[in-house]
């Protein structure tokens, strides 16, 4: 059913291609040459990107076409110091914005960056990775969003705008179709207006098949015995691929001049396979002693003159350089995400506007198991296992000990199933005078998030089934501890309910024709409950089952000086601070984290509009920062201490001559830890920020020739990515004395250059519709990058899919 509708798209538009970004516009005279006028909502107000004090980028519908930017993940690079990876699992993104990361999946912990769809707050990053096939617009705020945006955020914001009904008949198609077997359909319908009323329906079809063989493909595991709704899971054949749907409704009222109401409806499911997972080596700590015996004796064993133990004849997945197959207990991940938005806006007078934003959303992912430790190929009983833990190792060779066919061996086992429902509700005013501008409101947000983790350390598997090992007490009250408290391995089962309330107003003072003053206020107020129905002993956790309460308020401040010394160019001088709110997660309470930025901005045009330059310079002051770690297989999480962060950003776009635009923009973040406590030991001299490079830049070119006789032009771009090293760990990896471990040479992602290109023939007219037809190209180079890693046991790591090309065609109307 899936493929139907895109083979079926595919004949219906034949010969047709997508229409191309043109990132320039003539103006009333077709000599004149110009870049496009950008408008953003950036502070909340419809403004012009040029005249906004701030750090912001927008990327508007067809440029997003052009570079393939299908959901969140491929935003990584448009904008200077945005980096986005992968945990593995494809929908649980690690964000990084001016080198704070926002990859926490726990429910419990809200993100850093925050993440608006048509104004409305999404408060869980699984639930936001979702394809979208109308998207109008993505805006990009860097810096502390502690003022307007819904929900605090200490590094900066992501706004999603999808398009508004015409009221006039069109439609655009595109359809795809490239290697790893990828079927790419969009539909997007606006229908004529039934007097007041306009409706836009949008479709998407996104599929590609995985990358890396799975060698257990196949197989399958029943977790039932540590929770029934689990079940038993089957392994995926082929890793790294995803098949969704989404659907879009977007309605319009026009109920009078002064009042509309917009209905918004966006519905996705997503069906994707995890990342291959493959490993550098055991860590030299505590746990790796006994895992290092372990991955041993999965091949041959010499144990002395004309004897050798042959191995268990597992897998170990370890490798220095890219494995094409490997064996990952990974099976299919089902997540659905749903959303209704309710928008009224009414002009009350020409001074004074009103609007509301009501909102919900829920997702569900159902569960699943991700080899995030990539051990999924080892093979070891737990008599085995026994043996090596009492020191018998005898027990390890004796031939009734050895595994059977579905025997198996988790380093370490993770699952999970989850589900998030929440409520918005937004009141917004927004008074305009000649020399005040004033935009102020209420905000309230409700979220419940339900969650069951299964966690195996050491974890055997017994005919592929997971059998609990608890304690054995003995007459006496003598307590044999079994493998699960051993290890801490168990069932988290866990509720997490949210609050957050706040009141907020901004105002701008224009004190002169080119001199402004802003100054903005917001108190917010969260309640937060964390309901614990059972835990595992690697969660970390210092509380047991129980239902704990929080809350917290914090006031946060904007201040911002605009200077306009000509139409052409914007300065500003801005200090603003960020909060995110503590609470439990999985037993483990923490305290907020705040930020206070300090910046100085330009933007600016000229050469008759041929060229625009956006520059900025920041410092930020982090205190109490929230950071994931884990040692000897057991989580921390913790506010590690203090941190400054110093850099700046470049965005320039220009018009050399007509038809050629050359883009490009440089960021630079040099993160400093100046306290960063790590299991009661002060590492700030040698603490990294994980996956975040100091460095990104981007670097495009498009050329659009001139129109044909009978119209329709040839158009191509170029386009490239810069990552810097970033370390996957966040400490340098050392052995139990105390020396750098070998497994240090692969603790950082290398540099590289990601470069896409896009070639063809755009609006061509064709019976009546503009036809267009092209070849792109993702990863020419074929680049091998492993943006994500882990420390869990083992140096794991993900390599992210390699070249991919493909045809695209469509038509508009």
């Amino acid at each position: 059913m899936r493929k139907s509708f895109v083979t079926a798209l595919l004949g219906s538009v034949a010969f047709f291609g997508s229409v191309p970004a043109v990132a320039q516009e003539a103006e009333s005279s077709s000599d004149t040459i110009g870049l496009t006028d950008i408008v953003v909502t950036a502070q909340r107000r419809e403004e012009a990107l040029q005249n906004v004090p701030v750090a912001v980028t927008a990327i508007g519908s067809e440029t997003l076409d052009q570079l393939r930017v299908v959901n969140i993940k491929n935003l990584a690079g448009i904008a200077p110091n945005l980096q986005i990876n992968v945990q593995g699992l494809q929908s649980n993104p690690t964000i990084i914005l001016r080198g704070i990361a926002s990859g926490v999946s726990n429910n419990a912990v809200d993100p850093k960056i925050g993440i608006y769809l048509d104004g409305v707050y999404i408060g869980r990053t699984v639930g936001s990775i979702f394809d979208l096939a109308d998207i109008e617009r993505v805006e990009v705020l860097r810096g502390p969003q502690g003022t307007l945006f819904g929900r605090n955020a200490t590094s900066g914001a992501i706004s999603l705008v999808t398009a508004t009904p015409s009221g006039e008949w069109g439609m655009k198609a595109t359809a795809s179709y490239g290697n790893y077997d990828a079927w790419r359909g969009k539909v997007t319908l606006d229908l004529p207006a039934l007097g007041p009323l306009s409706i836009k329906l949008a479709y998407l079809h996104d599929e590609i098949g995985g990358d890396a063989d799975n060698l257990i493909g196949g197989r399958t595991i029943d977790l039932s015995q540590r929770d029934a709704n689990f079940g038993t899971l089957r392994f995926a054949n082929k890793l790294g691929g995803r098949n969704i749907d989404g659907g879009q409704i977007a309605a319009r009222l026009d109920a009078s001049d002064n009042l509309k109401i917009d209905y918004r409806f966006d519905y996705t499911d997503s069906r994707t396979v995890g990342r291959a997972v493959q490993s550098f080596g055991v860590l030299p700590d505590a746990s790796g002693q006994l895992l290092g015996p372990i991955i041993a004796f999965q091949g041959p064993v010499p144990l002395g003159p004309g004897f050798t133990y042959p191995g268990t004849g597992g897998i170990t997945n370890i490798s220095n350089k890219r494995l094409g197959a490997v064996a990952n207990g990974t099976s299919l991940e089902h997540v659905v995400t749903q959303g209704h938005s309710l928008t009224i806006g009414w002009d009350v007078t020409d001074a004074l506007t009103v609007k509301s934003i009501t909102a919900y959303r829920k997702f569900r992912q159902d569960p699943n198991i991700y080899d995030l430790g990539a051990s999924g190929g080892l093979r070891f009983t737990q008599a085995q296992l026994f043996g090596l833990l009492t020191g018998h190792v005898g027990a390890v060779f004796d031939p009734a000990n050895q595994p059977g066919p579905d025997d198996r061996f988790y380093s370490l086992l993770t699952s999970r199933e989850t589900s998030q429902k929440q409520f918005t509700q937004e009141v917004q005013f927004q008074y305009t005078q000649d020399a005040w501008e004033l935009t102020a409101g209420v905000f309230y947000f409700h979220e419940k998030s339900p969650a069951t983790d299964i966690l195996g350390i050491f974890q055997p598997v017994t005919n592929g089934v997971v059998i609990p090992s608890p304690d054995i007490v003995l007459p006496g009250g003598i307590v044999i501890p079994g493998l699960d408290s051993t290890f801490g391995s168990g069932v988290t089962r866990t509720t997490a309910i949210n609050d957050s309330m706040a009141m907020y107003g901004q105002a701008t003072w224009h004190i002169t024709d080119q001199f402004d003053l802003t100054g903005g206020l917001r108190y917010t107020i969260d309640d937060r409950e964390t309901k614990i129905f059972s835990i595992s002993g690697g969660q970390g956790g210092q509380l047991g089952p129980g239902d704990y309460k929080a809350h917290f308020n914090k006031l946060n401040f904007t201040a911002i000086a605009t200077y306009r010394p000509s139409d052409d160019i914007t300065t500003y001088a801005k200090i603003s601070s960020g909060y995110v709110a503590g609470g439990i997660l999985s037993g483990i309470p923490y305290d907020p984290e705040s930020l206070i930025a300090y910046e100085l901005g330009l933007k600016s045009q000229f050469w008759d509009n041929r060229v625009r330059a956006n520059f900025a310079a920041f410092y930020s002051d982090y205190k109490d920062l929230q950071t994931q770690n884990f040692i000897d297989g057991v989580q921390f999480f913790d506010n590690a201490g203090k941190a400054s962060i110093k850099g700046f950003e470049a965005e320039i776009d220009v018009i050399p001559v007509r038809g050629l635009t050359l883009s490009g923009n440089l960021g630079y973040a040099d993160f400093n830890y100046k306290e960063f406590i790590l299991n009661g030991v002060d590492v700030a001299d040698i603490a990294r920020t994980t996956y975040a490079s100091k460095w990104t830049g981007r670097l495009s070119g498009q050329y659009d020739a001139p129109e044909f006789s009978g119209g329709g032009n040839l158009f191509g771009r170029v386009e490239g990515r810069y990552k810097s090293k970033a370390p996957l760990v966040s400490t340098p990896i050392v052995d139990l004395t105390g020396a750098i471990s070998p497994l240090e040479d692969n603790a950082f992602t290398k540099a590289y250059w990601l470069v896409d290109g896009r070639l063809g023939v755009a609006n061509l007219p064709i019976g009546g519709v503009e036809a267009s037809i092209s070849v792109y190209g993702q990863n020419l180079f074929d680049v091998d990058y492993n943006p994500f890693g882990a420390p869990v046991l083992q140096l794991v790591t993900t390599y992210e899919r390699g070249r991919t090309y493909g045809i695209e065609l469509g038509m508009k109307f």
